[in-house]
């Protein structure tokens, strides 16, 4: 039953969210070709800033979905509904928040901007409010949508929410392409959020009628609600790790290289690094609430086997990408999809990779620590890492510009927070020793980096341009990849279980197409 909730939830995912990054990258094209860079700088670094004030929402959702895995599985209506009634009252005021600091931000907009800028400052300011009131009016109805994922429905959500942001690109695009209004493609946006959340609002009340009974709603238990402040308390620590990653990178790079940099820095992490980790992360996403209900239901050592078939999904996924990222990222940015003024030098382009692939390599870490409920024990993680995030971004950014940011970026995610996850993880969740995992994460990382080396150098003898060579080049980077690890991986547990994996998808599948027919 773990294993069909996951593959659903997965194959929902995924499906959207393919649809979703080609009409995205549709949708920046013809943004860069009606509206030019200066605008797209705008979009980077407003949303940047908007990442930094989701900070507000602390944790809340984790921690309150994280409680309703058991009363789920239990079927006690009377605590879901007070865990229901209690999330509706902290996001909506998450959302009044969230518009209220940025109705006061607003007016200052136009200094975010490091550089020479055309646009009119008041235009800034009506930008900016809009990309906030996006942001905030998410938070009304959304959280009903966390009731479905708890209960190992989350293709339900998937399905509504890609469909909804397939229409806004469409819709986006259409706008760009009759007007030229920046303006216009923000309300394209907030009108998706806005009925995206309705209509996740409205399956949850139809697939939970009982959450429309507003009487007799009980307070929560008093070890209920400790258990959920504990965690809120912890998660708000790893909130301020987790925004600090990217986004105060990227102001950094702004603030001290320019707003011109910090786009490109945009385009390549936002755009297609971010894009390709929450593409890769469905996998683990979907398989959460299992995981959650495994922690409960299954030994330790199974649980750890499975664990370590998660890793090795993980490390396959992130190096079966990573490998040709490399070949053909600034191919990619420069030629086919934007313009040459978006690239970066390879060493940046190499770095801006290895970080991709380390903060990947953590997926499976985190998903399990979620599905454990570790965000005490974890809680000191992301304060460590965003002082030497920002300490070493810094120190290194005035004499290795964008190149400093990227380092302490890999540095500070590869020393503490690999570290700290694992040994939390082990120690408190899987109950082993953690020194495997770390063995397996060098392995794992050394084999990639050899392939991804084998692999850089037969593109570069591949004489083929354009979409035609882009493509070759994707295909003889994915199958080195993919021959390197078999041939080393082959004889192992992890491996066998991929494959038995893949033979009950398989034969999933034919029983499915030969009861269609």
């Amino acid at each position: 039953m773990r294993l069909k909730h996951s593959v659903r939830n997965l194959a929902a995912s995924w499906s959207g969210q393919i649809g979703y990054v080609i009409i995205n990258y549709v949708t920046l094209s013809v943004f860069n070709a009606t509206l030019g860079k200066e605008y797209m700088g705008v979009q980077v670094l407003f949303s940047m800033v908007l990442t930094i004030m989701s900070l507000s929402e602390l944790g809340i959702g984790s921690a309150i979905t994280f409680a309703l895995y058991r009363p789920l599985a239990e079927g006690d209506r009377d605590k879901v509904r007070s865990l229901m009634r209690l999330f509706k009252r902290a996001y909506v005021t998450i959302g009044v928040i969230i518009i209220t600091i940025g109705a006061v931000l607003a007016p200052f907009a136009q200094h975010l901007i490091n550089g020479e800028t055309t646009l009119p400052m008041d235009d800034l300011k009506l930008y900016f409010f809009c990309l906030v009131l996006n942001s905030g009016v998410s938070y009304f109805f959304s959280y009903k949508g966390s009731l479905i994922y708890a209960d190992q429905h989350k293709s339900t959500v998937a399905i509504i929410q890609y469909s909804f942001q397939i229409a806004m690109c469409a819709a986006q695009i259409a706008v760009l392409m009759l007007t030229h209004n920046y303006l216009f493609f923000l309300i394209c946006m907030i009108a998706s959020s806005l009925l995206q959340n309705v209509v996740i609002a409205a399956v949850a009340n139809r697939r939970y009628p009982y959450l429309k009974d507003k009487v007799g709603i009980k307070p929560l238990d008093p070890e209920t609600l400790t258990g959920i402040k504990k965690n809120i308390a912890a998660l708000v620590l790893h909130r301020i790790g987790g925004i600090a990653a990217n986004p105060i990178s990227g102001l950094i790079i702004n603030q001290y290289v320019g707003t011109g940099m910090a786009t490109n820095y945009g385009i390549y992490y936002n755009q297609i690094v971010m894009l390709l980790m929450r593409f890769l992360d469905q996998v683990f996403d979907a398989i959460v609430a299992s995981v959650g209900n495994l922690a409960v239901t299954e030994s330790p050592k199974r649980q750890l086997e499975v664990f370590n078939t998660a890793f090795f999904i993980n490390a396959l996924l992130y190096a079966v990408t990573a490998v040709p990222l490399l070949c053909l990222f600034n191919v990619f940015v420069g030629d086919i999809w934007l313009d040459p003024s978006y690239e970066f030098p390879l060493y940046i382009t190499a770095m801006i990779v290895a970080l991709y692939f380390f903060r990947g390599m953590r997926s499976a870490a985190i998903s399990f620590t979620g599905a454990y409920g570790l965000y005490w024990q974890t809680r000191w993680k992301a304060v460590i890492e965003t002082i030497v995030l920002l300490v070493l971004s810094f120190a290194l950014v005035s004499s290795l510009q964008i190149a400093g940011v990227v380092l302490a970026g890999i540095i500070s995610s590869l020393c503490v927070s690999t570290v700290y996850e694992g040994v939390m993880l082990f120690r408190h969740g899987l109950k082993a020793s953690s020194r495997q995992y770390f063995l397996r994460f060098a392995l794992y990382t050394a084999i990639t980096a050899l392939l991804a080396f084998v692999a850089f150098q037969l593109c570069a003898l591949i004489p083929l341009s354009g979409i035609a060579g882009f493509l070759i080049k994707a295909a003889v980077a994915i199958l080195v990849t993919l021959a390197g690890y078999a041939l080393v991986f082959w004889r192992t547990n992890e491996f066998k279980e991929l494959l038995s994996i893949f033979r009950r998808l398989i034969a999933g599948l034919k029983t499915r197409v030969g009861h269609s027919s």
